[in-house]
């Protein structure tokens, strides 16, 4: 299995009550998806030619504990399994010691020069 580790910092702008998904001062959920998606992007960038790029397609997640502004996050993607241009993940986010998510993401290997045709369609 492939393991690719990333850490983040929860800075203001990824707190629940500035993204509108909550009240609170803490790491919205839809920040830590962020978070996740970047690590798994990251981590088949290597393996892609320069005409490709990876799109998230799927997610499925819990987000077990609330992070305070200013803690360090740690993304853990491990690459389960590819099939043709899918690219399917598990990943556990950590803030410290602490496990805070954990679930499956999938991303898709698409070709660039198609998303920018469709892109000029619009």
């Amino acid at each position: 299995m492939e393991k690719y580790i990333k850490t983040f910092i929860v800075r203001d702008c990824d707190t629940a009550k500035i993204m509108g998904s909550g009240d609170l001062e803490v790491l919205a959920t839809p920040a830590m998806v962020a978070m996740i998606e970047n690590t798994a992007k990251e981590a088949i960038s290597s393996d892609l030619t320069e005409k490709e790029s990876s799109v998230g397609s799927f997610i499925e997640t819990k987000h077990l504990k609330p992070s305070k502004v200013g803690a360090e996050i740690t993304v853990q993607v491990i690459i389960d399994s590819r099939e043709e241009k899918k690219v399917n993940f598990s990943f556990e986010v950590f803030d410290g010691n602490d496990l805070i998510g954990n679930g499956n993401h999938q991303r898709v290997v698409i070709l660039t020069e198609l998303l920018n045709r469709m892109n000029n369609l619009t």
